[in-house]
């Protein structure tokens, strides 16, 4: 018996482009943490979202989006239902850091101390949620006044980009975002995270 002309195998995903809101963008324009009049490219980490969506957790890219990247998720239907709205004018990005610490004071990663980790703190007014409801899954939300966003950059060279010494990538990045939070307000200092003094080991600006 003749065998067909053409093999076919069932393919994962049934030819669907996969939606773009999971597509983790790879940089993203910042404050520098040495002048904050200077605008510098990072690197986003994707691990940690992505290990998130693994959990079903879909808040930490959302904030990604619509806090460190200032942008509506691109969920299907959110620009049209609310890229005209009020709210989408108001939100912000890691350019609108207006404090900067260095040292974090706990381990992260390879560094036991957390001391070349920069945590640049915003005060945004909106973010998005996840909300399913007819025509868009996410939602505008207001921050609560008694929080800030925090987001966590690790530096390739903490001290400055030795002589002679190129970036790895074309953007010349010169770092990278790791993680991002909201943590409460301090009483005393509204516009920076609670207890900060403990928190960080130095104020940058």
């Amino acid at each position: 018996m003749d065998k067909p002309p053409h093999n076919f195998r069932v393919i994962d995903g049934g030819g669907q482009a996969p939606a773009r809101w999971l597509d983790i963008p790879s940089a993203v324009i910042g404050r520098s943490p040495f002048e904050n009049a200077d605008n510098v490219v990072y690197r986003v980490a994707q691990h940690d979202a992505r290990k998130a969506l693994d959990l079903g957790r879909k808040q930490p890219l959302l904030d990604l989006w619509s806090v460190v990247l200032g942008e509506i998720p691109p969920v299907n239907n959110a620009f049209s239902k609310w890229g005209k709205t009020a709210d989408a004018h108001k939100l912000s990005s890691l350019l609108g850091a207006h404090a900067c610490f260095r040292g974090i004071k706990r381990p992260a990663g390879n560094d036991d101390k957390g001391f070349d980790f920069y945590a640049f703190v915003s005060k945004p007014a909106i973010f998005f949620i996840y909300d399913p409801s007819l025509g868009c899954v996410i939602k505008p939300s207001h921050v609560p006044e008694d929080v800030v966003h925090v987001t966590y950059v690790r530096l390739d060279y903490p001290e400055g980009r030795p002589v002679g010494k190129c970036s790895k990538v074309a953007s010349g990045a010169i770092g990278v975002v790791t993680h991002w939070e909201f943590v409460e307000a301090d009483s005393d200092s509204p516009n920076l995270p609670v207890n900060f003094a403990e928190r960080y080991r130095r104020q940058m600006w």
